[in-house]
């Protein structure tokens, strides 16, 4: 049963990860999907197994945090496709870790606004063609991070939970004009955003990437008639 027949699907840090993961399997149940990463050859790597398997996938090469390079990759998109029915905010990065007193101010403010200017952005430059339509489904990838308090992580939460409130008002804005509006909120993933330095849980505790991918593709599949606000996906032996 092709599920997502018909429906593009726009992806940001689709060249790895949740976000490859989530492209491989929308694009199974037939949905088109339109990759945007900063890496080029993980954008292809990604396209060429969707392709080998059957499926329909396109790639742009774009920092989401960068207004005028995820313009033209929107607007690439919709000029193949013809239109975007699903959003999935994906795109993220860790750089500032450690403690307040200590930490960098540049590279915490780089955090924080890489993560939550890459959401705002790409939801700004999809979201008129939605509403145009009249339909649409916008779904933010946050983290855990961003509802509880993790020590020496508060660049990247904070960027996470005000990614949640944007989802929330997003949500009150556009639930009546035919557009659904979610999130979810993973605990540890083992996905390379979390480098290789001291202090990593223990990776067979985590959550794969595919676990989270059909979460995502089940919330997308919810019937019309409903509205999932946000959802808190955790490991099985809870938050590491």
């Amino acid at each position: 049963m092709e599920t997502f027949a018909g429906q593009v699907a726009l992806i940001t840090g689709g060249g790895r990860g949740i976000g490859a993961e989530t492209a491989r399997l929308l694009a199974q149940h037939g949905a088109t999907v339109a990759l945007i990463a900063r890496t080029q050859a993980q954008l292809e790597a990604t396209a060429r197994q969707i392709h080998e398997s059957g499926g329909k996938a396109h790639w742009f090469v774009a920092d989401v945090s960068d207004e005028g390079a995820l313009r033209e990759a929107v607007q690439g998109a919709l000029s193949i496709t013809g239109s975007i029915d699903i959003l999935v905010n994906n795109a993220g990065f860790i750089q500032s870790v450690g403690a307040i007193e200590s930490s960098d101010p540049s590279e915490w403010l780089r955090t924080f606004e890489g993560n939550l200017k890459g959401l705002y952005l790409t939801t700004r430059l999809v979201l008129p063609s939605m509403l145009e339509q009249g339909r649409g489904q916008i779904l933010n990838v946050l983290s855990i991070a961003g509802a509880r308090a993790f020590e020496g992580l508060s660049a990247y939460s904070c960027a996470k939970a005000a990614g949640l409130m944007f989802t929330r008002i997003l949500a009150k804005e556009v639930r009546r004009r035919g557009v659904r509006v979610m999130a979810i909120l993973p605990g540890a993933v083992d996905t390379a955003i979390w480098g290789d330095g001291a202090g990593v849980p223990d990776r067979s505790r985590m959550m794969r990437p595919e676990s989270v991918a059909r979460v995502i593709a089940q919330m997308l599949a919810a019937p019309p008639d409903t509205a999932i606000d946000e959802l808190t996906v955790l490991p099985t032996d809870g938050i590491l």
